[in-house]
């Protein structure tokens, strides 16, 4: 499974501090006074005419969205909010990695809770859970089978939310399961069962090919494709113009390239931000970090159109039928 570094500097000689650590959410005065003076000095772009959603996130929608953040918006609940599970940090491989650590209230006598690792993706975070682990800790109180009861732990992708940034270059999916498969170890889980989705997935699943005999249960809500369907995408981007190159026929064409050009390529189209995240995050990173409107237009656009493409067709993207305005009301 091998072992890693991704603090600063040289590894230091003597062995890491394998404390967790509680962790509490603050409200810093001091951060929301910037992010409102940041917020005051927006500047938006003027979107094309009758374009809705169809090249991103509309200035003038975006207008809207930051009036109700610097307005209406309580980050103080939202706080209070997030505080409600408990939190805790621990350093591995030279980061501090945060993680939401929620054990059930009440267990009969001689039951044992099982121990869950859910792994989020991007543009998520550990909070996108917050609504599901009530029904998991404490399954017969919402009408579930009591008999099985999970111990929620909800890390932070190093990078992600509260857990320290990789300081070294190569960071990736093999890293963030061999630290998860630490995190699990340093609670007192040899055995657990895994859940994933989007780098969660990809996450996991590599967890559960580095540790198979540590893994009881991998649960999937995105399926990646292997190294055969990308040799596969690449015939099917080929054999629309070169089809004897890929062994298609004509038949094979005709057949096949309604379709593609229907799902494949609405893919492609809605994936311009995984090349430059993954080729050029610096670049990116200096403009989003600094200003928080352009942050929100960033992610936002990705919950409208990731939720339904039609909302590329609707003004407000569809974000008014989401649960944007009451981030603070889990239940």
């Amino acid at each position: 499974m091998g072992d890693g570094w991704w603090g600063s500097g040289e590894r230091p000689q003597k062995n890491e501090d394998a404390r967790v650590r509680p962790f509490h959410i603050e409200a810093s005065e001091e951060d929301n006074k910037d992010l409102h003076q940041r917020l005051d000095r927006t500047r938006y772009v003027t979107p094309l005419e009758e374009a809705q959603f169809h090249y991103g996130f509309p200035g003038t929608e975006l207008q809207k969205i930051v009036s109700y953040w610097r307005g209406e918006y309580d980050w103080g609940k939202q706080v209070e909010t997030l505080n409600r599970y408990p939190h805790y940090k621990t350093t591995i491989e030279g980061l501090d990695v945060h993680f939401v650590h929620v054990k059930p209230p009440h267990l009969p006598p001689g039951q044992k809770a099982v121990p869950l690792l859910l792994v989020h993706g991007w543009p998520g975070s550990f909070y996108e859970f917050y609504r599901i682990i009530p029904l998991l800790t404490e399954p017969g109180k919402h009408g579930l089978d009591p008999k099985v009861t999970f111990e929620v732990i909800c890390p932070s992708i190093p990078g992600y939310g509260f857990s320290e940034a990789p300081h070294k270059q190569g960071f990736d999916a093999v890293a963030a399961a061999r630290i998860f498969y630490k995190l699990m170890l340093r609670l007192g889980f040899s055995q657990f069962y895994l859940q994933g989705g989007d780098w969660g997935s990809l996450i996991t699943t590599t967890l559960s090919q580095m540790r198979p005999e540590a893994v009881k249960g991998l649960h999937l809500n995105l399926l990646l494709m292997s190294n055969r369907g990308l040799r596969m995408l690449l015939c099917i981007l080929l054999g629309r113009h070169l089809p004897w190159l890929v062994g298609l026929t004509r038949e094979d064409v005709r057949r096949l390239f309604p379709y593609f050009e229907k799902s494949v390529y609405a893919v492609l189209r809605e994936s311009g931000y995984l090349h430059i995240q993954a080729t050029k995050p610096d670049t990116v990173g200096a403009a989003l970090n600094d200003s928080p409107a352009g942050l929100a237009a960033y992610i936002l656009e990705k919950f409208s159109t990731w939720t339904d493409p039609e909302f590329r067709k609707l003004e407000d993207g569809g974000l008014q039928r989401s649960e944007l305005r009451n981030t603070h009301k889990p239940d």
